[in-house]
């Protein structure tokens, strides 16, 4: 367990100075973040989560003269995952146990850190290692949700604790890894814990105060639509948890967000569709009323969570111009739903051989399971099972190309046995795991992992591009006709969007499961991504460790000269000499 000396950002820590006042950030910002090219304002860039960036000064033909302009240690040994954020040139990010970074963005040198303080006990509580997704940046705030459950809002200048709200009992297993979300005055956060048993549920709280403005469970109470989908009171610790950030349409006042996998993982424990589990939901930005939803995989006995934040665009289908909503899921496909009302249009398989079900109803979606690839309590091991639970696609970001109106994802090909104990030997105690189910993962080709472009115009995937270890990265498009990504190889890649070839990669010296982003500064567009092996990736094999931001531009780019240091004095260690003998 890493704890940390002093809950205080390291600005008030040890004394680093971290410069002027910086700008303020709005909800305005954020709406009109489409053609602001020098800033990187929420976890998607912008609501509709496109992560698609109009740059194109780096382009096909010279992306392979692509070079790493400055870098910064973390200082950790745990899997990074997050999206960094730009604003008023300053990078911030999270690393590993929320610990938050803010970095000059021109010259690479650090100006304040903050690591938040934990009890013992809490890694006990911990399903897939102390990753973070990221922060929330909103008017001098920035926002950055911690493993024990809380949300601690920053000081944008000098990283010092402005206030903190708890927002679940680490305890009882809730934790929270995801990017908060801003819309209108309210910062959204989601919750883990689905392994141990908890409910799940998206809060609202004030940006400015953090008192909480509502919270909505993805699991019905008694007297709720739904609950009839739930025996007894299994609801109470069904799971659901909303771990991966979600999306906003302004223009519907609508909030989707993804939900986990029911718990235990024993499917026939808990027999009814468990709503909303393994799905997704739509809710009022300003009640979190629940307008609609749509579950991708019923009664889930396979841990396919459906938390995968969707992309929003407008198409024409069939001549018609839809409002969709377009996601990958962990159970092997991609979906492409009307946002509006959740109505399902399609879907397409993302991996081959998929058995755990024999295919998707055409006009509702919902699948016929295949009942011998369902693990039963007590019963026989159940193999192999296609895909195995980390997807498909897991929580890892997809982007999209208006231009092309291309969707990017990566995916994952393999299998896994899963062994349901015996229902008595399933019991819910607060703060254990909750799971009822042993599972092995298995490779099953030579390349696991997969980046596709699917073509919505054509309603079929236009290309793939292997990768020999399973995908964790997320994806980035410009516009230029390119998309960026990382494997865990711990290369940073750079792929023709038409075509899917590789086109460029850099050795990062750790795998990655981070998300790229890019950006222009004074005329110079850079491509920045965090790597560091950790989290589900880790469970499989071994690599080299150690968390780094690169930062990467063309040849002739180079880092802005500064007076300032990433060095930091240790209070008493060097203490200067007034005088001295002649």
């Amino acid at each position: 367990m890493q704890i940390s000396p002093c809950s205080l950002a390291l600005t008030m820590c040890l004394g680093l100075t971290a410069g002027s006042p910086a700008l303020a950030v709005s909800e305005a910002d954020i709406l009109q973040a489409a053609g602001n090219t020098s800033e990187w304002l929420t976890y998607g860039r912008t609501y509709d989560n496109q992560r698609y960036v109009p740059l194109t000064q780096i382009t096909p033909d010279n992306v392979a003269g692509l070079r790493p302009i400055w870098t910064l240690s973390t200082g950790s040994l745990d899997g990074l995952e997050a999206t960094p954020l730009l604003s008023d040139g300053v990078l911030y990010f999270s690393g590993d146990y929320a610990h938050v970074f803010a970095v000059d963005a021109r010259s690479g040198i650090l100006k304040w850190r903050y690591q938040p303080e934990y009890e013992e006990g809490l890694e006990a509580k911990l399903c897939c290692g102390p990753v973070n997704r990221g922060v929330a940046l909103a008017g001098d705030l920035v926002y950055v949700t911690t493993l024990d459950a809380r949300l601690v809002a920053l000081n944008k200048t000098d990283g010092s604790v402005v206030w903190e709200k708890t927002i679940g009992d680490w305890q009882a297993g809730y934790t929270a890894t995801a990017a908060p979300l801003l819309v209108k005055d309210k910062i959204l956060v989601g919750i883990a814990g689905a392994e141990y048993g908890v409910r799940g549920y998206i809060k609202a709280l004030d940006a400015k105060s953090g008192e909480e403005a509502w919270t909505t469970y993805t699991i019905p109470a008694p007297g709720e639509p739904g609950n009839d989908s739930w025996p007894g009171e299994t609801w109470k610790t069904g799971g659901a948890s909303t771990w991966v950030t979600g999306v906003y349409d302004p223009d519907l006042n609508l909030v989707y967000w993804g939900t986990g996998n029911p718990g235990p993982w024993n499917s026939d424990l808990r027999k009814g569709d468990n709503l909303w589990s393994s799905a997704i939901i739509a809710m009022n930005a300003d009640s979190g009323k629940i307008e609609w939803g749509y579950q991708y995989t019923p009664n889930d006995a396979w841990d396919y969570d459906g938390n995968c934040a969707p992309i929003l665009a407008d198409i024409s289908i069939n001549g018609e111009l839809r409002k969709v909503a377009v996601q990958a899921n962990r159970n092997g496909f991609l979906y492409v739903l009307d946002r509006t009302n959740g109505e399902f249009i399609y879907a397409k398989p993302t991996v081959p051989g998929i058995n755990w079900t024999t295919g998707l109803d055409p006009q509702t979606g919902r699948p016929a399971v295949n009942e011998d690839m369902r693990p039963l309590s007590g019963g026989k091991t159940v193999e192999p099972i296609i895909p195995g639970l980390e997807g498909g696609t897991n929580w890892f970001p997809i982007a999209y190309n208006p231009e092309l109106n291309y969707v990017f994802l990566n995916s994952n090909d393999w299998a896994m046995a899963m062994t349901a104990w015996p229902g008595d030997k399933v019991t819910y105690n607060p703060g254990d795991i909750y799971m009822g189910v042993d599972f092995q993962m298995y490779r099953t080709k030579d390349h696991i992992g997969r980046v596709m472009a699917f073509d919505l115009n054509s309603g079929e995937f236009a290309w793939e591009t292997p990768n020999p270890l399973p995908l964790f990265a997320g994806i980035l498009a410009t516009q230029s006709g390119l998309i960026f990504t990382g494997d865990q190889r711990g290369y940073a890649m750079a792929l023709d969007a038409r075509s899917g070839k590789e086109l460029w990669r850099f050795q990062t010296g750790s795998g990655i499961n981070a998300s790229p982003i890019s950006y222009e500064l004074d005329g110079v567009q850079y491509v920045a991504i965090l790597s560091g092996l950790g989290g589900d990736p880790s469970f499989y094999y071994a690599g080299p460790k150690g968390g780094m931001l690169w930062v990467f531009a063309l040849e002739g780019a180079a880092p802005a000269d500064s007076e300032l240091t990433s060095q930091i004095d240790i209070p008493g260690a060097l203490p200067r000499l007034e005088s001295s003998p002649e």
